[in-house]
């Protein structure tokens, strides 16, 4: 077992910042009686690392209250743009920012259509030059989150199948062309972190990812679980039955919104993609409905597996498929509680994304703000020193940037 490294005295500092700092990002602007009662750290002491924090232009003075007889005191908040985080998804055949700040308040958001035959390079250079244009100020960024489907080891990309781009440093090449610190992460595994970060989940929390093709990600007690070399949750990779000696089909050639729409348009000779099949299903067609229901069943067989491998408390699905929900959600539900190895699981909580196609690349500004926090509301870009800095980690650590 890993042990703990004591703490100096900066270190302790940057924790009980911390603590102030997740004070008011969870329960919004606070006074400083109510802050020292909330961390459990002293008046003195909560006024001392608030008058830093304000020094730095972090917090602001808000509004004046009253409790009780006392004084009335005056209620903090962020300087929100002073705590922003980007994040980007190259996806296969788009690319999508947001801007966040610790409130959890969206300050920008855009978006734009790729070819998956485009370079690695030749995105990273348009993203920049989409956040120069769009963002005067960007040099007052906290960092840069970026997300893309594939194998992320550290800051090496390993492979993103469906983009053909392997052994690349996008991080580093996106912080040449910017300045900025960037940390990069797979798309399910940012999705997955967003939906603890920015909003109340249970934990472990399973983040089914399904477009095109299918992934996960895992996230436990606020950490990613990312495995060895970071192929932890690949899952729509696993092998199907062998077919005399050939190579075996991957679960996504059966289970992906891909694979649906080959479906469809075998069955109804048509020609409609995953979102006509959607304005189709309003219609009642039924070529439509019976394609969403094997999806869902088919699903629902997948979560069965992922409940017994995991034994998660709750699983969210996103992607484009997250759009179908309520077509999904009936015969998903039988299908778990039919198929479920031990009746615990047969009603394990399953729901969309609240985040729906922005889940992603709000996950890559929560990977900001999350190592922001860690190092006390500091720029410093060294192993953070938090609660979370100093226990074993879960799977490949956050590369140190030197």
């Amino acid at each position: 077992m890993a042990r703990s490294i004591p703490l100096d005295q900066q270190s302790i500092k940057r924790q009980n910042r911390r603590l102030i700092l997740e004070a008011l990002r969870r329960s919004g602007p606070l006074s400083r009686a109510e802050l020292a009662r909330k961390v459990g750290l002293t008046k003195s002491t909560v006024s001392s690392l608030i008058q830093e924090l304000l020094d730095e232009g972090l917090l602001d003075e808000g509004k004046l209250h009253r409790l009780g007889l006392g004084r009335p005191g005056t209620r903090l908040e962020f300087r929100t743009e002073n705590a922003l985080a980007l994040g980007a998804e190259l996806g296969v055949d788009n690319t999508q920012v947001t801007v966040l700040d610790l409130s959890s308040q969206t300050h920008s958001e855009w978006d734009w259509v790729e070819s998956p035959s485009t370079s690695l390079s030749e995105r990273l250079f348009k993203l920049a030059d989409q956040i120069r244009s769009r963002m005067p100020r960007y040099q007052k960024l906290l960092g840069i989150g970026l997300t893309i489907p594939g194998v992320v080891n550290g800051q090496t990309l390993i492979y993103a199948p469906g983009l053909g781009w392997r052994n690349q440093q996008p991080a580093a090449s996106l912080e040449a062309l910017l300045g900025l610190p960037v940390v990069l992460e797979n798309d399910a595994n940012a999705a997955a972190l967003g939906e603890t970060f920015w909003g109340e989940s249970q934990s472990p929390l399973v983040y089914v990812v399904m477009t095109t093709g299918l992934g996960i990600g895992l996230v436990v007690d606020g950490q990613v679980y990312r495995g060895r070399l970071g192929a932890a949750g690949e899952l729509g990779h696993w092998l199907t039955l062998t077919q005399q000696g050939r190579r075996a089909a991957d679960v996504e050639d059966e289970l992906s919104l891909r694979a649906m729409v080959e479906q469809y348009q075998a069955r109804s000779q048509r020609s409609e993609g995953f979102w006509g099949i959607l304005e189709r299903a309003e219609q009642q067609d039924g070529y439509a409905l019976e394609a969403l229901e094997n999806l869902a069943q088919q699903l629902g067989r997948f979560i069965v597996n992922l409940a017994v491998t995991f034994d998660p408390a709750e699983v969210v699905l996103g992607g484009a498929g997250a759009e179908a929900w309520k077509w999904l959600e009936a015969p998903l539900r039988k299908t778990v509680k039919e198929l479920a190895f031990i009746p615990e699981h047969a009603d394990l909580p399953v729901r969309p994304s609240a985040f729906g196609h922005l889940a992603p690349a709000m996950g890559a500004a929560a990977l900001v703000l999350q190592r922001f926090l860690a190092n006390g509301g500091t720029r410093d870009w060294s192993p953070p020193i938090s609660t979370l800095g100093i226990r074993p980690t879960i799977g490949a650590q956050f590369a140190r940037r030197t």
